[in-house]
């Protein structure tokens, strides 16, 4: 007689099975039935990947290769059916001037070929060059004779600084003290650092002849008060 047959219910979760019995019965009523089993993996979601240990987005000014590595953390996968394969990761180029950017994406793929990938950015400031300081209105080094203090003090102007990644912080100055006697000088220095610490200084040096003593008239050659008769 015809085999007849009969399909069980889908079961399961990740791990499905699904059960079919054939039924055959000969001219005498003798019937027999025998069965089988098929099991598949039903899992069309991809792993999820878990970066730990980030340290920031932002590195700092001037991070060692090693820190920027450090920086990016580790990462793991998790799949809600099969155990990931290990994870991978590919870091892409530096980019940028004096902000730096690095990219590491990582990459995981489950049993059943589902994939996903994320990515971290961490971002730096690549500065070694000390700020430039420029003085101006400089009036000129020497200042004559006797100058006021406050036309010494002028002398000097004043300083400002740029710098080639970040703005330098306001620029500071400190006065030596005044050498010389007749001859004096006074020397400014000038001082910036940029946000990265890099500094740098300047200075300026002024002089002027500190002289208010008049002259001493020396007459030589006198033969007296008294010049006699008749002198020529």
């Amino acid at each position: 007689q015809s085999v007849s047959s009969s399909d069980g219910q889908t079961t399961g979760g990740c791990t499905k099975t699904r059960t079919r019995t054939w039924f055959a019965t000969d001219g005498c009523g003798n019937a027999t039935s025998t069965s089988r089993t098929v099991t598949w993996t039903d899992d069309t979601q991809a792993p999820v990947i878990t970066v730990t240990g980030h340290n920031g987005n932002n590195l700092g000014c001037n991070p060692t290769e090693a820190a920027i590595l450090a920086a990016f953390g580790t990462a793991s996968a998790t799949d809600n059916c099969t155990n990931p394969q290990s994870v991978s990761s590919s870091d892409g180029q530096t980019t940028g001037g004096c902000t730096k950017t690095r990219t590491r994406t990582w990459f995981a793929t489950d049993a059943c070929g589902n994939s996903s990938s994320t990515s971290r950015t961490v971002t730096w400031t690549d500065d070694t060059q000390a700020p430039v300081i420029t003085v101006t209105g400089h009036n000129g080094n020497n200042l004559g004779c006797n100058p006021t203090e406050a036309a010494i003090l002028a002398a000097f102007r004043t300083a400002s600084a740029t710098d080639n990644c970040t703005n330098p912080q306001s620029v500071s100055s400190s006065d030596g003290q005044t050498t010389g006697t007749c001859t004096r000088t006074r020397t400014r220095t000038w001082f910036a650092t940029d946000a990265c610490g890099n500094a740098s200084s300047t200075s300026r040096t002024v002089t002027w002849t500190s002289d208010t003593q008049a002259p001493n008239i020396t007459v030589v050659g006198h033969n007296g008060n008294n010049l006699g008769c008749n002198p020529t």
